[in-house]
């Protein structure tokens, strides 16, 4: 790897940026807090209902809601300092989650709530990575934003493992509070070592809308190539392995398992990523990129597995192996990032999330309908094959390397 002056950016030259720790830090924190919030209300709702499509139904909303939050609300990213942006919504969702811990909430209101904590999402993520690439450039952001990544799966990691500890040793309301708690450090992690940034070439918003912000996001993907097959990619890699997330729950519970094997269950694929990571890293950055097809194909393989395994532990295995692939992500997106222009990254960013996250939720509630009727391990394997046919197709498209900076002034 090496940085725009020729050297090699080292994990060490990249920690030792004090902004960046914070970063990391922060978004860590509230990752973490984040799973341990998705297990306990996953399991919440399949108590009261029963229904393993009203459980993975829980986790789609965080990926539906990036259908309007990511076009329309990513722009904030671009019009506003970022890091007031991620600490407003820090702020809000602390107060949200906080609300979903009070005892006997319906149902209706569980959902809506998980709406509102959803569209939070999209400002915030689109402002973390414009501000990242502010904050490291070169191959130190391609090394900044790998870090990112792993930390962000390894607290996926620790969440969901111990949201299901939490809900063992507490209950659910003890777990959401402990996610607002992770939402406030965040905040007050941002505020005391990151500094207020403002950037060139901000829209005016007396003479724009969010219409024409999210026209503008999609103008840009439209018109270059090389991010539509960067985020084909991304696409295709996430839609292999999203079914485990969604339908861990329903399997640790078809196996009479309590809510410790659920965490694990889910904790199996980011676990996969993390190995993924430093594996991907090993490589001369332009051969990363040329591995997707292989990586793709690695996740897929041992998902076609899932419905001939009973064993918890060695369904986990097979979960982890597929995660592994999944860092095709880090590489996809720190490309992309670099491919946008800086005053155009938050509504570029929030486009391609929306449908990345539009596609998982989707994909999540249709896993999770095929569960209703053929078991919860069926639909993981069903996807898988579906990626796995879809890879050859994307083979075939091969755009030369270039930046969006043609497509600039069409957008």
């Amino acid at each position: 790897m090496t940085t725009d002056s020729g050297r090699g950016a080292s994990y060490r030259e990249v920690l030792r940026h004090r902004e960046f720790r914070a970063l990391l830090l922060a978004d860590g924190l509230s990752t973490t807090g984040d799973q341990v919030a998705r297990i306990a209300v996953a399991l919440l709702v399949l108590e009261r209902s029963g229904s393993a499509f009203a459980a993975s139904a829980t986790y789609a909303c965080s990926y539906l809601t990036w259908l309007v939050g990511g076009p329309f609300l990513s722009a904030f990213a671009d019009h506003y300092p970022r890091r007031r942006v991620m600490v407003v919504c820090d702020l809000l969702r602390m107060t949200l989650v906080a609300l979903l811990a009070v005892p006997g909430t319906p149902l209706e209101a569980v959902f809506a709530v998980l709406v509102l904590v959803g569209l939070l999402a999209p400002p915030f993520d689109a402002a973390r990575s414009s501000l990242l690439a502010d904050v490291l450039t070169g191959e130190r952001y391609v090394v900044g934003s790998a870090l990112l990544s792993a930390v962000s799966q390894a607290a996926q990691l620790l969440g969901f493992v111990a949201g299901g500890a939490l809900v063992v040793a507490l209950d659910v309301e003890g777990a959401l509070l402990a996610d607002a708690a992770t939402f406030a450090l965040s905040a007050l992690l941002l505020v005391a070592r990151v500094a207020e940034r403002r950037h060139d070439a901000v829209p005016d918003r007396s003479t724009t809308t969010p219409f024409a912000e999210a026209v503008a996001g999609f103008s840009l993907l439209l018109r270059t190539p090389r991010l539509r097959l960067l985020l084909g990619w991304a696409l295709l890699s996430a839609g292999a392995v999203i079914a485990p997330e969604g339908l861990a729950v329903a399997v640790a519970a078809q196996d009479g398992r309590g809510a410790l094997t659920a965490g694990v269950l889910t904790a199996s694929v980011p676990a996969g990523f993390l190995i993924g990571s430093w594996l991907v890293l090993r490589l001369p950055a332009d051969r990363r990129e040329r591995l997707f097809p292989v990586m793709v194909t690695g996740s897929c393989l041992p998902l076609l597995l899932t419905p001939f395994v009973q064993d918890a532990v060695a369904i986990s295995v097979l979960w982890l192996l597929a995660g592994t692939g999944n860092a095709l992500q880090l590489v996809a997106n720190a490309s992309f990032v670099q491919e946008v222009p800086q005053h155009l990254r938050g509504r570029a960013f929030g486009v391609a999330v929306a449908l990345l996250m539009a596609v998982q939720g989707a994909l999540l509630l249709v896993a999770g309908a095929l569960a209703e009727v053929t078991g919860p391990r069926v639909p993981v394997a069903l996807l898988a094959g579906l990626a796995l046919l879809l890879v050859p197709a994307l083979m075939s498209v091969t755009p030369s390397p270039s930046r969006a900076d043609q497509a600039v002034e069409s957008t």
